[in-house]
C-alpha cells in the first residue's frame, strides 16, 4: 500500500476520534472507545490460520485500533475472529457491526471489497475500507446516504402518487 493511502486511513481515524469526542455529551464518556492497535504479528498469524488476506485498507485501520465502538451503536469495528458465524456466507469475514440493528460489516475473501450484510442480503458495498470510514463519518454527523434500492422505492412511490392524481 502506498504511503498516501496509509496517511489517509490515519487521517480518517483521527477525524472519527475527534467527531466522537465532540459528541461525548450526546453519547456519554463510554459511548466511543478505541482500543490498542493490532500488531503485524497478530495480523499475519490470523492470515496464516485462515488462509485469507486482510484487505490493505482494513489492515491499516487495525494497526490503529483492533477494536472500537463509535457513538454507541453507529459502528463497531473489530479484529476478525477465526471462526465466523454460521449465518454469514462463506466468502465473507465479519469485521464489525453498524447501526446497532444486527447489520454486520464484512469483507469479501474473494473480492476484497466491504459489504454490510443484514437478514440474508447485502445492503451496501464499498470498494475499500476508506468508503466505510467515509460513511461512518456521515452517520456520526447525522448525515445519511440513500441506497439505490431506497431511491428506486421512493421513485416508485412518487410515480404511484402521480398516477393517482392523474398526472401520468
Amino acid at each position: 500500500m502506498n504511503n498516501s493511502k496509509k496517511e489517509y486511513i490515519k487521517k480518517e481515524y483521527d477525524e472519527i476520534v475527534k467527531l466522537c469526542e465532540e459528541r461525548i455529551d450526546e453519547y456519554g464518556d463510554l459511548g466511543s472507545y478505541f482500543m490498542e492497535p493490532a500488531t503485524e504479528e497478530e495480523i499475519v498469524d490470523w492470515e496464516k490460520a485462515t488462509n485469507v488476506n486482510i484487505p490493505e485498507t482494513y489492515r491499516e485501520w487495525l494497526k490503529l485500533t483492533k477494536k472500537c465502538q463509535i457513538c454507541q451503536t453507529i459502528a463497531t469495528y473489530v479484529f476478525p475472529k477465526i471462526d465466523q458465524p454460521k449465518f454469514i456466507p462463506e466468502d465473507y469475514v465479519v469485521i464489525g457491526f453498524v447501526v446497532g440493528d444486527g447489520e454486520v460489516m464484512c469483507f469479501s475473501k474473494s473480492k476484497g471489497n466491504f459489504i454490510t450484510y443484514f437478514e440474508g442480503k447485502v445492503n451496501e458495498e464499498y470498494e475499500d475500507f476508506v468508503g466505510v470510514l467515509e460513511e461512518t463519518k456521515r452517520m456520526i454527523k447525522g448525515e445519511r446516504t440513500i441506497s439505490m434500492e431506497e431511491k428506486m422505492l421512493m421513485l416508485e412511490k412518487i410515480k404511484e402518487i402521480r398516477r393517482k392524481r392523474g398526472e401520468i
